[in-house]
């Protein structure tokens, strides 16, 4: 990636508060346009690292690059790169209008110049004869919209988020993040947004950056992060699996035998490095699971499992079982519950080797 291709650099950045190490040695190139979402629990240094970019801390090591420019010291109203709090942080005395316009005041603009951009950011988020409001008499969602269109209103190509749809209920977090995604490509900006929900960073994310005790345990799109994750860690975070810590047993062409106990397990993965006796560790998710009717169970060959299904919960679109297989234990979704209701005593599942990820070793360690 070229550097005009890059709208923010982060080199080698360590910010410690006393002797608390927020962040060790974080590196991140964010592609210009892009939607990078920094995940990862409570505590892991993900917040640090946004407010490091805004500017509200400065890193105790390394450089930080802004189109091109290294900003170490800079202040924050230089940097142009509005932050979005999790808590909207309008102003409670003043209009929607008001707040709207804020950055265009300080930057004195025209009163005819700042009617017509608020006007503009009030019909693109939907808030169209709220402008005489204040926040009080507004929703959680309508208050997010607000926050955005104040943030964006002086044409920032930079927009930071820090968790801003987390006071959201469900089914408006879903709303709120599928616009801002749709506004995000439309206006080509650059965005950053921190969050600790997977799924959501799933959902809107070209690049995720996993976080895991101040360090970043992975860096890659999000169908890598769910199926290639490169640690245990990760591929645990970042959704639900089945972990199976085994051998190499037999390498068959592309095909890998791991044994586990008295069980053998046949993945494919042509790419690998591993050799027979090394140990290794599997990745299976609950829905690459594939359930087998009666009626198939004379038909299907290899890596056919069964077990007793202790409980389930149903998730709407699936219901999930956790069966054990003894010494086994299995999680399962069933992706098509609207046609089996829910099932009950043995389920039997198979294994497609294709839908297998292996990890080497005990994969531990962050990257």
């Amino acid at each position: 990636m070229s550097a005009s291709e890059i709208a923010i650099k982060i080199e080698n950045v360590t910010k410690t508060f006393g002797q608390f190490e927020a962040i060790s040695q974080v590196s991140l190139d964010v592609p210009a346009g892009s939607f990078t979402t920094l995940l990862g629990p409570s505590g892991c240094g993900k917040t640090t690292l946004m407010r490091l970019i805004a500017g509200f801390y400065e890193p105790d090591n390394g450089q930080i690059y802004i189109r091109g420019q290294k900003v170490n010291g800079l202040p924050v109203f230089k940097r142009n790169t509005p932050l979005v709090f999790q808590e909207y942080a309008l102003f409670p005395h003043m209009t929607v209008y008001d707040n709207i316009s804020y950055g265009l005041k300080l930057q004195k603009a025209s009163r005819q110049e700042t009617k017509e951009k608020v006007d503009a950011m009030l019909s693109m988020f939907g808030l169209q004869g709220l402008q005489g409001r204040q926040p009080k008499e507004l929703s959680g969602g309508q208050q997010q919209r607000v926050a955005f269109a104040r943030a964006l209103i002086t044409g920032q190509q930079i927009l930071l988020m820090d968790e801003p749809l987390s006071n959201l209920d469900a089914k408006m977090r879903v709303e709120v993040r599928n616009e801002l995604r749709e506004l995000q490509q439309r206006l080509g900006i650059t965005a950053i947004f921190v969050t600790h929900d997977q799924d959501e960073a799933l959902a809107i994310s070209d690049t995720i950056a996993v976080f895991d005790h101040g360090r970043i345990a992975q860096v890659g799109t999000p169908w890598d992060i769910y199926f290639k994750p490169l640690s245990k860690f990760v591929a645990d975070f970042v959704g639900t699996a089945n972990f199976v810590e085994g051998e190499v047993a037999a390498i068959e062409g592309s095909d890998i035998v791991i044994r586990s106990g008295f069980s053998l397990f046949k993945v494919h993965q042509s790419n690998h490095s591993l050799r027979i006796g090394d140990k290794a560790t599997l990745v299976i998710r609950p829905e690459c699971l594939t359930i087998i009717d009666e009626a198939d169970i004379g038909i299907v060959r290899g890596n056919v499992w069964s077990g007793t299904i202790e409980k389930s919960s149903f998730l709407g679109r699936t219901i999930r079982y956790w069966v054990n297989g003894a010494p086994l234990q299995w999680i399962v979704d069933d992706t098509s519950p609207s046609v089996r209701g829910y099932l009950q005593g043995t389920l039997r599942f198979t294994l497609d080797k294709h839908k297998i990820h292996i990890l080497p070793g005990d994969a531990r360690g962050a990257v």
